[in-house]
């Protein structure tokens, strides 16, 4: 039974997606709206504004030049569990 929800799910989900999908000759105009519409917004890209190092010997020599403190970051476990 659960197969049988899951099965009904994906064929709905794929007939609205169809349903909305423009005809050939505008697929390409449809594309591109998609894609503007899904970017991030300039506040969504504040993370790009972050001086990311390749590793800690870099880090610590802009962090020297410009007088301001290294946030280290490492990740190690798994993060599907939520322990990073």
């Amino acid at each position: 039974m659960r197969r049988l929800h899951k099965l009904a799910v994906a064929a709905a989900s794929a007939g609205v997606l169809l349903a909305s999908m423009p005809n050939d000759k505008n697929l390409a105009a449809w594309v591109e709206k998609r894609v503007r519409d899904l970017q991030p917004s300039r506040d969504e890209r504040r993370l790009d504004e972050i001086g990311w190092a390749h590793g800690i010997l870099e880090a610590e020599k802009v962090a020297r030049q410009n007088r301001r403190p290294v946030f280290l970051f490492t990740y190690d476990g798994n993060i599907e569990t939520g322990r990073c």
